[in-house]
């Protein structure tokens, strides 16, 4: 993305009165403004055909007590299944503001009847409902004469929940707000030997029709492969919660991959299973589930390049990445 600074100067305007010696005091120049663009992206997730979210409004609120500035999203209605991995959907671009520093709050329609966010899969539609609709996306400094850009992954796999009597529902944990220019993709493989491997330990815990859901799950550098959590409202004790996950998938010519988009630059370290269908979002799968982690991808050092955006390699398994720690279950 471009991040060409985009500034206003007001020139003062000086007149005089008629017959009148004394002219104003000139007015002090306004500083530049900022702008702000922001998107919306999503993990790959299965099992749902669309996941439209209905956007309500932005409120920046000055931190100094200055009036909020409200912006209207309402036309913007989002299949947050179109932008993946490294594609995103643009909110707003390059919206003037003055600068300063806000505190930022996105607000979404949650579904009713036929309005509002919803979620179509092979039952049919189905209202998204939200616990709260609104997210808190914390404090920003805009810069006078600067271009700030930022996104908002969603994470449905994490933040997406279905309750057989409430419906469908998006919780309020999984997202990450990115700075655009601090931030780089991943694009990994995984060795077939792993998928192999995994499906055969695990023959008796396919889901129906003997189908897997392989995920690759991403953690803080230092977690080690014991303290790799599956996906839940709170970790276990001594265990650490993903930052992200993400579906693999054979790809065109057999080779298995996944992607994951919009990550703050560092370092992080992978985890693998084939029992991504018994690691339900909100809970956190005991011994008892059978849901177990099959490898240990290795470490991944996301670099965001000159401007952001940078996608970067890594391999799980097999020759030039990740390691053993397979085996056994719980």
């Amino acid at each position: 993305m471009n991040m060409n600074p985009r500034c206003l100067f007001l020139l003062p305007l000086l007149s005089g009165c008629g017959g009148s010696d004394s002219n104003p005091a000139p007015k002090t120049p306004d500083l530049p403004g900022a702008t702000l663009s922001v998107a919306v992206s999503d993990a790959p997730m299965d099992g749902v055909q669309s996941v439209m979210v209905a956007f309500r409004r932005m409120v920046l609120t000055p931190v100094n007590g200055d009036e909020a500035h409200s912006i209207d999203l309402s036309r913007h209605r989002v299949n947050m299944l179109d932008y993946q991995q490294d594609q995103a959907y643009w909110l707003l671009e390059d919206h003037p503001l003055p600068a300063g520093r806000y505190h930022l709050r996105l607000e979404m329609e949650p579904g009713s009847g036929d309005q509002g966010s919803y979620v179509d899969d092979h039952q049919g539609r189905h209202a998204l409902g939200m616990g709260r609709s609104e997210l808190d996306l914390g404090e920003l400094d805009l810069g006078s004469g600067q271009h700030h850009g930022f996104t908002l992954e969603m994470d449905l796999r994490q933040g997406l929940y279905h309750d057989p009597e409430q419906g469908y529902g998006y919780g309020q944990h999984g997202w990450r707000w990115v700075d655009n220019q601090s931030m780089g993709h991943l694009m990994a493989s995984v060795d077939e030997t792993w998928i192999q491997g995994c499906e055969a330990d695990n023959a008796d815990l396919a889901a129906e029709g003997g189908v897997f859901y392989h995920v690759a799950y991403l953690y803080p550098a230092t977690t080690a492969f014991e303290g790799m959590d599956d996906m839940a409202l709170e970790a276990e004790s001594g265990k650490v919660l993903p930052i992200a996950t993400a579906y693999v998938h054979q790809l065109y010519d057999g080779s298995w991959g996944f992607g994951m988009g919009f990550l703050p630059e560092g370092e992080y370290r992978v985890g693998y299973s084939c029992l991504g269908h018994l690691d339900q979002p909100e809970t956190n799968e005991g011994a008892e589930s059978g849901f177990a982690f099959y490898g240990d991808g290795g470490t991944v050092a996301i670099d965001a390049g000159e401007s952001g955006g940078y996608q970067n390699q890594h391999r799980c398994g097999g020759q030039g990445g990740g390691g053993p720690g397979h085996g056994g279950r719980g």
